[in-house]
């Protein structure tokens, strides 16, 4: 029962790496290139967590060669989903944002536990596990606030603005999260063959900064305006933690799903990430705006609390 805690803690931390990037992005006025920091960052921890630990930093060429390609797509699909966020925050505000990778974080977590997708554990899907994921898609709804009155007027903004790009930024966003989830699992498959969950978050993420360095290069990004986030780095020292959270979350990914699988680890985090982001909102942390909780969003989360308890219990 206290392992089921990692992934609950892990949420947390996710919401908080949300807050704090989306700081970050402010001062350095790029997504890749606050995304390019954070894995940065996040690299240079795990070098040093790997050197303090005595872990091996290279792979063998005959160990490339003896397993699937898709072992190595954890980085990038990471370094993808990450700066997406940070691209649909603006595209299509911070509702759909969230909701719209959870839903997709759901249906791939669940496809991957159905079949055994990338050496994960199978957890076949039942009537008493279907109802519970149907809960917790009813209970993000519900603590994100969709039925909120003021949701209509929302929605008519939204149409009057990108209404062409609108629909293909939101196939975007549950996209990312489904990339989020095999992310996860490829993780957790990469952390079982080194036999090291540090050495697959290391080689995970040295993947996903070498992608974010040519996305930078290629955009062209202003390295320059990195020295207005240093100026402002003894006021918000806090908005360079986004890539140890970020580290210490595949890290802990790489750990757990094999131990308890790849949609059990996504649930709980979810469940972590919506109550710590209510939190964030509620009293502004971080910096963020602040937005109250309504009792909606109280519901929403108890009904996603029932929903990731049946799953649970179906699950074990």
């Amino acid at each position: 029962m206290l392992l089921l805690m990692f992934p609950v803690a892990m949420g947390v931390g996710l919401a908080m790496q949300t807050a704090v990037n989306a700081k970050l992005r402010g001062f350095v006025g790029s997504p890749y290139l606050s995304s390019g920091v954070s894995f940065l960052i996040a690299w240079l921890f795990l070098l040093l967590l790997s050197w303090t630990t005595h872990q091996t930093l290279v792979i063998s060429s005959s160990f490339i060669t003896q397993h699937p390609g898709w072992l190595w797509l954890g980085g990038l699909f990471g370094a993808i989903a990450l700066t997406g966020n940070v691209v649909l925050f603006q595209k299509i505000g911070s509702l759909q944002t969230t909701v719209l990778p959870i839903m997709g974080q759901i249906m791939m977590s669940t496809l991957i536990d159905q079949f055994g997708l990338f050496q994960s554990p199978t957890n076949p899907l039942t009537l008493a596990k279907v109802t519970g994921l149907l809960l917790i898609i009813g209970g993000v709804i519900l603590s994100l606030g969709l039925f909120d009155p003021r949701a209509p007027l929302l929605k008519a903004t939204e149409q009057r603005t990108h209404r062409g790009s609108q629909l293909l930024y939101q196939i975007f966003a549950v996209l990312a999260g489904m990339l989020m989830a095999m992310q996860t699992a490829i993780n957790g498959y990469l952390g079982t063959t080194l036999h090291s969950p540090i050495h697959a978050a290391f080689i995970s993420f040295s993947i996903g900064v070498l992608c974010l360095i040519l996305v930078n290069l290629f955009t062209r990004s202003h390295l320059t305006n990195l020295r207005r986030a240093f100026a402002q780095g003894r006021r918000y020292w806090w908005v360079w933690i986004g890539g140890v959270i970020g580290a210490l979350y595949v890290l802990c990914s790489s750990w757990l799903v094999p131990l308890i699988g790849t949609g059990q680890v996504v649930v709980l985090a979810l469940f972590g990430q919506l109550v710590f982001s209510a939190l964030v909102e509620n009293f502004g942390l971080f910096g963020s705006q602040v937005n109250r909780i309504t009792r909606s969003k109280i519901i929403g989360l108890v009904i996603m609390f029932v929903g990731v308890l049946t799953v649970k219990v179906i699950t074990f």
